[in-house]
This record gives structure tokens, sequence and C-alpha cells, in this order.
């Protein structure tokens, strides 16, 4: 019985193996929209005052930061322009990231003027600053943006809570890392190099700006 029946087409032409299934699968699910956009919400709405003010920032930034470059994405994977949703050449990422940052950009003007919880601001601007830094490095380096986007919510947890509620993130992590290494996306320094912007930035922010 092929068990990949169920999963979408585009999905089961890229499992060239049923090992690999696994990791295909959760290269999908914990991926960084999905991811920042699912944090966001658990993190900013559940304790708000006022849930739905909390919603809409929380829906803003996904919009900006997540939703809207997917959807470019999509939509030149469409028409032949990027191989699939992963961008696995580096040249793909441009665009997608650029629009991103500037949509983060103005989102952050956006929190910021009608005083949006520090955690939104917090989030954003390490956001565009991580996608910055991914941008410039992409020139040099194919740098593993799924690495990237667990560690700063690891990062991002213990800076808004502490690190025992930090540290249950990390088998996603771990899981994370061992499924770009199993479908050969990255190599072990282009992990590294994702975890250290992941970790470093939030922490960075914090200190230097002192949003919380």
């Amino acid at each position: 019985m092929d068990i990949r029946l169920p999963l979408p087409a585009a999905l089961r032409q890229r499992v060239q193996y049923e090992t690999h299934l696994w990791a295909h699968i959760v290269s999908l699910i914990i991926s960084p929209p999905l991811v920042w956009t699912v944090w966001v919400l658990a993190v900013t709405v559940p304790p708000a005052s006022d849930r739905g003010t909390a919603l809409i920032f929380a829906g803003l930034f996904a919009l900006s930061v997540c939703i809207l470059p997917m959807c470019f994405v999509a939509y030149m994977v469409r028409i032949g322009k990027i191989g699939d949703m992963h961008m696995r050449q580096s040249s793909e990422r441009y665009v997608p990231y650029s629009i991103a940052i500037v949509a983060g950009a103005l989102n952050l003007l956006v929190a910021l003027h009608f005083e949006a919880s520090p955690v939104i601001v917090l989030v954003t601007l390490v956001s565009i600053i991580e996608l910055s830094i991914i941008l410039l490095g992409t020139f040099f380096s194919h740098i593993s943006l799924h690495a990237m986007a667990i560690t700063s919510i690891v990062s991002a947890t213990a800076v808004v809570y502490d690190l025992g509620t930090a540290l249950a993130y990390m088998p996603l992590l771990l899981l994370v890392v061992l499924a770009r290494l199993v479908l050969k996306r990255h190599t072990p320094l282009q992990i590294v190099q994702g975890t250290l912007i992941g970790l470093l930035t939030p922490l960075a922010v914090v200190a230097v700006v002192g949003l919380l």
C-alpha cells in the first residue's frame, strides 16, 4: 500500500523514499510561516485584555511577514519561475525575502503607531532583522530558514517567559534540523548558521532596544 496517496500531489512527487516521508511532513508543517504565525497567536491573543485587538495585530503580522511572501512564492511556482515552495535555489529567495522585509517594516510602523503589544513589536522587529541577515547571507550561503525560525521561537520564548518554557521547544528544533539534513536541503554549516541567527537575534534586540 502506498502510504503517500492521501498526501497532496505536490508533496507526493517530492517523496523519493517512504523512509523520508516523515522529513517531508516535518518540513511542511514546522515551516517558518506556520511556526511564526502560530507562536504569535498563542503568545499574544490568550493573555491580552482586549483579545480582538491582539488578534488584529497578530493577523497583520502573519499577513505581512508570512502569508504575503508565501502567496508570491506560490504564484511563482505556478508559473514556473520558482522550482517549489521550499525555494531550493538561493536566487529564488531574493524577492520573497525582500517582500517580507518591506511588508514587515510597514507592519512595524503600524504596530508602533497604535501601541501594539511589546511582544508583537519584538517579534516583528526580530523577523525583519533575521530576514535581512539571511537575505544578505543568501549571496554567500543557503542558510536554513527552517532552523532559524524555530530557533528564534526558542530564543524569544526564553525572553518572554523563561528558559524552562523555551526548552519545551527543543524537540521541535531537533526534529526540524534532522529533517532538513535527511532531505539534504542544507549542509550542517548552513543549519548552524540559521540556528545562530535565530538564537542571537531576539536576545540582541531585547538587549539593545529593551522592549520587554
